[in-house]
């Protein structure tokens, strides 16, 4: 019987707890902090800014921030703060010369005001407000795929570092070969699935050349596993966490909103949990080749994820 009570009280606690956290998540982290959450993940950055003597303040906490609906859109869009404007909150309030509270800072990463609102709004109100603030945020990555285009040969490409699936460091700069890097948009495109699985017939060819081909992915270890699995590849694939790599190589590129919509809502997780942020950014799917000293030799550039380097080409030009 005590057992029971114990197990029932548990679950109540469980319970209640998951009630209290279904509205926004506020962090309890500086400003400097959520900027560099804010700019890893693709998010803008709210500050609730607030005093303890003020009545609406008290009442977005009690009736808005727990707001189921409300913490649904604002913990996956927004890093959330709140801020004691008479304490912490000096400067900020200096800043952006606020009067009346409570009062709402919508930032970008780089803590630049995209929107500013105050006073009480319930539950509904307040969704527009959010839906309002999240129109006016701009990808990451400004350059489109026709703006893009790929380091030209003659270029140096910087040393790069990246982890495999296994976690293991790969470091171009201690490779004493010629390399091929080749781009991919992740395991969920049957494109890169199928060029992967062209590509690994030619492994004797590479060794001979005194070659190492190279896979850059945008995906997360365990999205890149289902890449091996699916194509039983046994060439190095490389996590490109943050795009630093697709950058390198000037390949990266955000899709229209169409696009990034129809890859959302038919690829689900596989698109959305699947890369360092949630910016919807995507590298070319081109390929180079590099000498010793990492400076490209050739190079197949083409926007369209359907065109990919052949074979033949990349053969012949590892000489």
């Amino acid at each position: 019987m005590f057992k029971k009570i114990i197990l029932s009280l548990l679950i109540l606690a469980g319970v209640l707890f998951n009630a209290q956290n279904t509205g926004i998540n506020f962090q309890k982290i500086d400003l400097e902090a959520a900027k560099k959450i804010a700019a890893k993940e693709n998010k803008l950055i709210f500050i609730d800014l607030y005093t303890t003597w003020c009545g609406p303040c008290k009442l977005m906490a009690k009736n808005t921030f727990t707001d189921p609906r409300i913490g649904e859109m604002f913990n996956k869009n927004f890093v959330n703060i709140a801020i004691d404007a008479e304490k912490e909150g000096v400067k900020l309030v200096k800043e952006f010369k606020v009067v009346n509270y409570p009062s709402f800072l919508f930032l970008d990463p780089k803590g630049k005001l995209v929107q500013y609102d105050f006073g009480y709004y319930n539950p509904e109100q307040f969704l527009e407000v959010g839906a309002s603030v999240l129109r006016k945020k701009t990808p990451l990555s400004g350059k489109t795929s026709d703006q893009v285009k790929g380091k030209m040969i003659g270029d140096k490409i910087d040393n790069f570092n990246a982890k495999d699936h296994l976690g293991n460091t790969f470091s171009s700069s201690k490779e004493n070969k010629k390399m091929v890097v080749v781009f991919i948009r992740g395991q969920w495109c049957p494109f890169c699935n199928q060029y992967i699985e062209t590509l690994q017939n030619i492994a004797p060819e590479l060794q001979s050349k005194n070659a190492k081909l190279v896979i850059i992915s945008p995906e997360k270890p365990e999205f890149i596993e289902k890449t091996i699995n699916k194509t039983k590849t046994e060439y190095t694939v490389l996590y490109d966490e943050g795009y630093k790599i697709a950058e390198a190589f000037d390949v990266l590129y955000t899709p229209d909103s169409e696009t990034l919509n129809f890859y959302n809502s038919k690829l689900k997780d596989d698109f959305t949990k699947s890369r360092s942020d949630n910016s919807g950014r995507l590298p070319v799917s081109a390929t180079f080749i590099l000498n010793e000293a990492k400076e490209i030799t050739w190079r197949h550039f083409d926007p369209d994820y359907k065109k990919r380097a052949s074979v033949e080409d990349i053969l012949k030009n590892l000489n």
